[in-house]
């Protein structure tokens, strides 16, 4: 018999606890009435979790994915799409403490993945599309 898994949606709340039994699950992200920051279970290797924005437009609030320590930060990086002016660029954590990603306003085509490869570090990949670029910062 085949295992079906069911996709998370994350509830329009101000925090949301990523759980490690969710592992290898998607994540469906809804158009926010106010900031949600999402934060990570300690880092295991073999965790990994896909993040994908399903509002119909541009939300207007912030997503914010933390590790939860300095300790254990990003590295990797995600493409910028700028829906506003057609920049596509890269965009990437400092590698030894970044632990909080700021998805600005995410529109349609965000889509990233999170991932421990180590049981320490966080590899991220994945597009942003938003008219803001998203932002790597400490905690």
């Amino acid at each position: 018999m085949a295992v079906t898994f069911v996709p998370v949606s994350i509830p329009d709340a101000a925090t949301y606890t990523v759980l490690a039994d969710n592992s290898g699950i998607r994540h469906y992200v809804p158009d926010f009435t106010s900031t949600c920051t999402a934060t990570l279970p300690a880092p295991k290797a073999g965790l990994w979790f896909d993040f994908v924005y399903a509002g119909l437009a541009a939300d207007a609030q912030n997503f914010v994915i933390s590790t939860g320590s300095d300790t254990n930060y990003f590295v990797g990086g995600l493409t910028f799409i700028d829906h506003d002016t057609d920049v596509v660029a890269p965009v990437n954590p400092d590698g030894n403490s970044n632990s909080k990603l700021t998805l600005v306003t995410p529109a349609s085509g965000t889509i990233l993945r999170v991932e421990s490869t180590n049981g320490t570090t966080w590899t991220v990949s994945g597009f942003a599309a938003s008219a803001t670029v998203p932002t790597f910062a400490d905690q």
